[in-house]
């Protein structure tokens, strides 16, 4: 599964404002809400808060995986942000989160969770990927930007 199949540009925030995690957390679920009607929006938030409570989604480098199993969710889905400002996550090297990648899996799909997981992490852990997100200046060169770089550092999606 490629980040195209679950990303549209309609789903990338380029300067999202929340403050908090919490903050960050509400506009993404409420975002991606919007646009999957059949998403429950306050459940979401829930549960990416569950996730977060039992340990932060927000690596190192500037980078957040936020994710949930969602009850009812008829396919994967996902929203990006990005904080210029950074935000305080509770981050692995205690530095401010700027971007936030947010995963929504259906609960009767364990392994496409794992994948999109798997993905996200080594598409942001590149370094050249983090900053030219950093540097895009609209969400459409946000989303083309993910699309480059994940055919560029993972093999898999070149084929695609």
């Amino acid at each position: 599964m490629r980040i195209s199949d679950v990303l549209s540009v309609e789903l990338v925030l380029p300067a999202i404002a929340g403050r908090t995690k919490d903050e960050v957390l509400d506009t993404l679920a409420g975002h991606l809400a919007a646009f999957h009607p059949s998403l429950d929006g306050g459940r979401l938030t829930a549960a990416l808060r569950e996730r977060e409570r039992q340990m932060s989604t927000a690596l190192v480098d500037g980078v957040a995986i936020p994710h949930a199993r969602v009850a009812g969710l008829a396919q994967a889905v996902a929203a990006f942000a990005r904080s210029d400002a950074g935000v305080a996550c509770d981050s692995h090297d205690g530095r401010p989160t700027h971007l936030f990648f947010v995963l929504a899996v259906p609960v009767e799909a364990p392994g496409t969770h794992l994948k999109l997981l798997a993905t996200v992490s080594r598409l942001l852990s590149d370094a050249r990927c983090r900053a030219r997100l950093m540097n895009a200046a609209d969400a459409p060169a946000v989303l083309a930007a993910l699309c480059e770089e994940e055919r560029r550092v993972l093999p898999s999606a070149r084929a695609a």
